[in-house]
């Protein structure tokens, strides 16, 4: 009993000190309270002890690398008016090309029967400044830039420092569990120790993935990038202008306008009169039986 008594002791320390740990840690898993299981089949139900995780010495830029200036994720955002929007495109992509980055986005359509469009370009950091510049290069007119960047800095050290404390909980449970398995603890000791096991391996992959992605973003800047055609004006003269051809077209208009104002009088002798006929007798109507009482009232007075 003093055994048992010692290892549930040292469960819940570790436990308070993944809780310390992990701001949004889940709630540890709960002992089974079940009747306790006999020594000897401990090793058919119980899981063999996972290995333990390889400590992080390269994600993406390292820890150390991604750190040492600020991590800035930038992006900017940009109105441009081209002569040539096709062209501009096909600029574009070579630039991201040639600086090692690449086309994420593309959306085109037209707009006054020409070609306007929308690209986003994924560029090295290091080459933002530049990007932009070039960029703005191809363009007839800048209409409008929008040039933001946030500072990540921060969260990453904090993240740094939390996957450091789990990854060194998750070693002493592993030890833990080693020492229980090897001594036949009993299960309910045993099943306890590996659900916090994977309970904190859990939050170091949520920790590892949002450090990748905090690496990902500051590497690489993101560049949008909307292009308008430039309006053609339309010449004096058209050519191929036709002067017989317009003097058709408008005798066909006029006759289009006669067509309508007689079709407009028939439907209004044919329908409309009808049906106000229809609507108005009624109030005629009244009106000549009041009229009539009216005066035949005056003509009983003035007897």
């Amino acid at each position: 009993m003093r055994t048992r008594a010692a290892c549930l002791i040292v469960i819940v320390a570790i436990s308070l000190l993944v809780a310390g740990c992990a701001m949004a840690a889940p709630a540890p898993a709960s002992l089974a309270r079940e009747g306790e299981v006999a020594a000897e089949m401990v090793p058919a139900m119980v899981p063999e002890a996972p290995p333990p995780m390889e400590e992080s010495k390269d994600m993406g830029l390292g820890a150390a690398d991604a750190v040492s200036d600020r991590m800035m994720v930038r992006t900017d955002s940009l109105s441009l008016v081209v002569k040539d929007t096709e062209k501009t495109l096909e600029d574009i992509e070579r630039l991201a090309t040639e600086l090692e980055g690449y086309v994420s986005n593309l959306q085109t359509w037209r707009q006054n029967e020409q070609l306007a469009g929308t690209v986003t370009v994924r560029i090295p950091e290091g080459s933002f400044d530049q990007a932009r510049e070039r960029i703005k290069e191809l363009a007839i007119e800048l209409e409008s830039e929008n040039v933001s960047g946030q500072d990540v800095t921060e969260e990453y050290v904090d993240l740094e420092a939390r996957l450091n404390n789990l990854e060194v909980a998750e070693g002493e449970l592993l030890e833990l569990l080693a020492s229980a398995q090897e001594t036949h603890k009993n299960a309910e000791s045993i099943l306890a120790i590996y659900n916090e096991i994977t309970n904190v391996r859990q939050q170091i992959e949520q920790i590892k993935g949002r450090m990748q992605y905090l690496e990902h973003a500051s590497a690489l800047a993101t560049l949008t990038i909307t292009l308008t055609p430039e309006e053609i004006e339309e010449p004096v003269v058209e050519p191929g202008w036709e002067p017989l051809r317009q003097a058709r077209d408008a005798l066909r208009a006029l006759v289009n306008a006669l067509e309508f104002l007689a079709d407009v009088l028939i439907w209004a002798v044919l329908f409309l009169l009808p049906v106000a006929a229809i609507l108005v007798a009624p109030l005629v109507l009244v009106w000549l039986i009041w009229y009539l009482r009216r005066r035949r009232r005056r003509g009983s007075k003035a007897s």
